[in-house]
């Protein structure tokens, strides 16, 4: 890693970081100008976050724009209050309806996402070598001496890696919900991206014979974890059609009313996040339970989430479950 340009980018952008820091600090109700400008320091950031996740993997810095982009989006779009009625109906009725009704934007950040893991896996097993452009040198390192660098998670408290995955994976909703506001492009790359590298690292665990270990640790968090990417790059793209296509409103109105259902559509996801949180802290590291009970679980996870969400439905339009999830469906999603 080329530490004076690690230096140049902190010197660069820390200004950014400290006000969006304060911003966050700062107690009391905020200003409409001072949710915009939180909004565009928080887009900054995140742009900085998938700098450093490129160009300085596992440094302090990463790890502290992970943190600051996840507080951020939790304070942006943290939705507003509603009655645990209207939660339970919007999760019951709602939120299912909403992913079936932005089907497509589903399918095709699914697609995404499976054609990024088919090339990445390609790549590798065409050519060994393309390992050293989409896999990382710690995880190429560790394969070739036949370890996972996973293991180190078994000297974590469970607890401790359960908190840093979960503010990880909220960092990486936020990046492919934010870059939808880039036309589109935003999510169509981070999918193809992710899913090139955890194709490429797939074939090259096959290659030094780990496969089999590499796919026991995340069979059991890996299907819930694919998903939500799914969910919050379907998000992303909704807001990049709206960008594209505002269609009869304005771009503005059309973010407007587009940018809710695509924050609900994130957001709606959320509490999977905590699952995969507890699973890969305290299941996918464990040896006391088999990789086939762990692939079976999570086998089974993924397809209860789906199951729920391509076949509940919404409620008759009069009562009064679907009048609570119609309200909190159209609650704006601005921090309090």
């Amino acid at each position: 890693m080329n530490r004076s340009a690690l230096q140049r980018f902190v010197r660069g952008r820390k200004s950014g970081w400290d006000e969006l820091e304060q911003l966050l600090a700062a107690p009391g109700r905020r200003t409409l100008g001072q949710l915009e400008h939180l909004d565009r320091l928080y887009r900054r950031a995140s742009s900085d976050l998938a700098s450093a996740q490129a160009r300085f993997p596992g440094t302090d810095v990463e790890r502290h724009l992970t943190q600051l982009v996840g507080r951020a989006l939790g304070t942006i779009y943290r939705p507003a209050r509603a009655s645990p009625g209207a939660l339970r109906a919007f999760y019951a009725h709602a939120y299912p309806a909403l992913v079936q009704r932005e089907g497509r934007y589903v399918l095709a950040a699914a697609l995404l996402l499976m054609c990024g893991m088919g090339l990445g896996a390609g790549v590798v097993a065409a050519e060994p070598r393309g390992a050293e452009l989409l896999v990382p040198a710690a995880i190429r390192a560790s394969l070739e001496a036949h370890e996972l660098w996973t293991d180190s998670l078994l000297a974590v408290a469970p607890e401790s890696a359960s908190a840093s995955i979960a503010t990880n994976n909220l960092a990486v909703l936020g990046s492919l919900f934010a870059g939808g506001l880039l036309l589109g492009l935003g999510p169509v790359a981070l999918l193809t991206f992710n899913g090139a590298h955890l194709g490429a690292v797939l074939a090259c665990a096959h290659h030094h014979g780990m496969l089999g270990a590499l796919l026991g640790f995340v069979a059991a968090h890996g299907p819930v974890e694919l998903s939500v990417l799914v969910l919050a790059g379907a998000a992303g793209l909704v807001l990049g059609h709206a960008v594209l296509e505002p269609g009869e409103w304005s771009r503005a109105e059309a973010l407007r009313r587009r940018g809710r259902d695509a924050v609900l559509l994130a957001l709606g996801a959320a509490p999977a996040l905590a699952a995969i949180a507890v699973l890969e802290g305290y299941v996918s590291p464990g040896t006391w339970l088999p990789a086939g009970l762990k692939a079976a679980l999570g086998l089974a996870l993924a397809a209860a989430g789906w199951s729920y969400l391509l076949r509940s439905g919404a409620p008759s339009a009069g009562s009064a479950r679907a009048r609570d999830a119609r309200a909190l469906s159209r609650s704006d999603n601005t921090a309090s």
